[in-house]
């Protein structure tokens, strides 16, 4: 990237819009507003119905901006839980700010299964046409979004006239999402002592095939192997004789807790764009295993990809979790950990975060290379 940075930044005045203020949206967003140099505005809706919040929340925004006033914005911040083209034809002073969709997932449909149109099918894609940035928190989200607006596009044929991927590949970047360990790092300090039984395991059934993990998990308990089991979730068909603890989905502190106790993570999400759980893990000293799948051989150093991704199927899984038990685990591992984790440190994060909106505020037009089509990775 080619562009001009001001020598001197100002306080911004940011206007976030969140529909979805719920999980890891509102963990970001919360550590950006503790990190952040700038003045950040942030209006919100409960975590609920995701498709609704697309098709209204735009709406529902403009008018309490109508009612109450908006004040300074210098540039808008939203997820893609939001209809951005939407909310910037009803505010069109606003149009003429920067804007940033920041991709938490993306709701593009794969046209591979052939399915018919949904009424959400374009919202991201005019998000990010109309956006002047789109960040994304995986290069396994930004590459699977561009594929799919790629094949979107190809399918409408009153999109192919005015293609916008070129822009769109110009204009997407990695930003890895602040993660606040602080308070996971308190816990470990005041307990050090708790930590842990080599066989006490924490599996994440979010998501999960819960078919596959039951019956992976029913092969431990043939083979007699004792274990400590922790679910955050329920499984359907887990073996009852295993009589796991059982944390609400929604409980972070519970699951932050239960990462400084437990030996080893067991997550069966597949094609996660993102996973604020193993970051937490990685730098808990928790042992991951995790598909190999989605963001999660990005995310884990090249020596632990062999002993610590499974292929989705319970053969693979228990595979994995004799291997933590039985086999010596890797180790001089340290420097690669905090490399990774350093890209999710808040205080870092949320600085590369800042100084992005500085350059989107203070220069009107960016001069971006396009010679190549890949996306410039900012961390």
């Amino acid at each position: 990237m080619d562009s001009v940075i001001p020598a001197m930044a100002k306080q911004l005045d940011i206007l976030a819009l969140e529909p979805y203020h719920g999980g890891a949206r509102r963990a970001m967003l919360e550590a950006i507003s503790r990190c952040s140099r700038h003045r950040w505005t942030l209006l919100k809706l409960p975590a609920r119905r995701f498709e609704r919040r697309q098709l209204v929340a735009a709406t529902w925004f403009a008018e309490v901006l109508s009612r109450n006033g908006v004040g300074r914005v210098d540039v808008v911040f939203s997820s893609e839980a939001l209809n951005l083209a939407d909310f910037l034809r009803l505010r069109p002073d606003l149009a003429r700010r920067p804007s940033v969709v920041y991709f938490h997932d993306n709701q593009l449909p794969d046209v591979s299964v052939g399915q018919g149109d949904g009424p959400t099918d374009l919202v991201n894609l005019n998000s990010a046409t109309a956006a002047s940035e789109i960040w994304f928190n995986s290069l396994y989200n930004l590459r699977t979004f561009l594929g799919r607006a790629s094949g979107l596009v190809a399918r409408h044929p009153e999109l192919q006239m005015r293609d916008p991927m070129r822009s769109l590949a110009a204009k997407a970047h990695l930003v890895p999402p602040p993660i606040d360990l602080g308070a996971m790092h308190d816990m470990a300090s005041q307990a050090p002592a708790q930590r842990r039984d080599p066989r006490s395991l924490l599996l994440d059934a979010r998501g999960a095939d819960h078919a596959m993990v039951s019956e992976a998990f029913a092969t431990l308990e043939r083979r007699k192997e004792r274990m400590e089991l922790t679910v955050i979730g329920r499984v359907k068909g887990m073996p009852t004789s295993l009589r796991p603890i059982t944390l609400d989905e929604r409980d972070d502190q519970s699951h932050v807790k239960s990462l400084l106790k437990s030996s080893i993570l067991v997550s069966a999400r597949p094609n996660a764009t993102h996973d604020d759980l193993t970051v937490r893990a990685l730098g808990s000293g928790c042992y991951p295993i995790v598909p190999n799948t989605g963001l999660y051989p990005e995310l884990l150093p090249e020596p632990l990809h062999a002993p610590c991704l499974h292929d989705g199927t319970a053969e693979s899984l228990v595979s994995r979790v004799l291997d933590a038990w039985y086999l010596e685990r890797p180790t001089g591992l340290e420097f690669l950990l905090d490399e990774i984790l350093s890209q999710f440190d808040a205080i870092r994060a949320c600085k590369i975060i800042d100084e992005r909106l500085e350059m989107l505020a203070h220069v009107p037009t960016l001069r971006i290379t396009t010679k190549s089509r890949k996306p410039v990775r900012m961390a």
